[in-house]
């Protein structure tokens, strides 16, 4: 399948930029089973650049810092008590890790390897 009948397969997936699974169950009973896959993959892709992931250890009370910095797209909030004062930010491909968890991982990781 040529790249852009994947991509207007793709547009046409979504009706007022929301997901229509009955356009994608239409589609998908047309397609062979390697063009499936690779239409699945495209509609994962295509998801995944709209959504934003933010992994704090505790509920966000302020969203607005985070629309700020991603406007347009949908932002998903998890909580994870293991980041221990931190933030993780999946965009895309991008993976962002700012907690006090990692630099203290940072930090042995640098001990062990200095003084082994």
């Amino acid at each position: 399948m040529t790249s852009n009948k994947l991509r207007n397969l793709v547009t046409e997936s979504y009706k007022n930029d929301i997901l229509d699974t009955n356009k994608v169950y239409a589609i998908a009973n047309c397609l062979t089973r390697s063009e499936l896959k690779q239409y699945i993959d495209a509609l994962k892709n295509h998801e995944d650049k709209k959504n934003v992931i933010v992994t704090t250890p505790f509920k966000v009370y302020n969203h607005k810092g985070f629309e700020k910095l991603f406007p347009n797209k949908k932002i998903f909030y998890k909580i994870d008590p293991s980041l221990m004062l931190g933030v993780k930010i999946v965009d895309n491909d991008n993976v962002y890790e700012f907690n006090l968890k990692s630099r203290l991982d940072d930090i042995i990781s640098y001990i062990t390897k200095r003084y082994d």
